[in-house]
């Protein structure tokens, strides 16, 4: 063989050298690009289920604040509801689009008291024969978020009111 002819066989399989490492190397990218992808599509789902979290967040601090403000008589027993309730019909919708309300899947829309607990730390002298006792009350509070893209997210809390029960 002669130079020439050597020196145009590894040429060409310079060429195809060449050829072959750029191929390997676009579907690296291509892999690359497709992970990416992949990872912005689970942070967008991530975004919205987390917006529809703070939206039913927003629907447990409307119900405190139902709880907090409400007039309570003082014959409770378990399974008493308040007269105001979360709010029913269209959804409350928040600034940013996402909404909440009552949950679906609860019985009511109701703020309901569970049970009585130990007597209210601040007013524990209250314990006297013949006196109002000033009790913990446990209370039940359901809401379900819902964001622009879809997601929903279902709370349910328990809170503590302290509350006087007449001897």
């Amino acid at each position: 063989m002669t130079s020439a002819t050597r020196q145009r066989r590894s040429g060409g399989a310079a060429l195809l050298t060449a050829i072959l490492m750029l191929a390997m190397m676009a579907m690296i990218g291509l892999s690359g690009l497709s992970t990416v992808m992949r990872d912005r599509q689970v942070a967008g789902y991530t975004a919205q289920a987390q917006a529809a979290l703070y939206a039913a967040d927003a629907g447990v601090a409307h119900g405190l604040e139902i709880l907090r403000t409400e007039v309570v008589g003082a014959a409770l027993s378990a399974g008493d509801c308040l007269t105001a309730t979360l709010p029913t019909g269209p959804p409350t919708t928040l600034p940013n689009g996402s909404t909440y309300e009552p949950d679906s899947t609860a019985a009511s829309n109701n703020i309901c008291m569970l049970a009585t607990a130990t007597p209210c730390a601040e007013l524990d002298s209250s314990i006297e024969v013949g006196q109002p006792q000033y009790l913990y009350t446990i209370w039940n509070v359901r809401t379900e978020g819902s964001s622009v893209g879809g997601a929903t997210a279902r709370v349910h809390a328990t809170a503590q009111r302290c509350h006087v029960f007449n001897n």
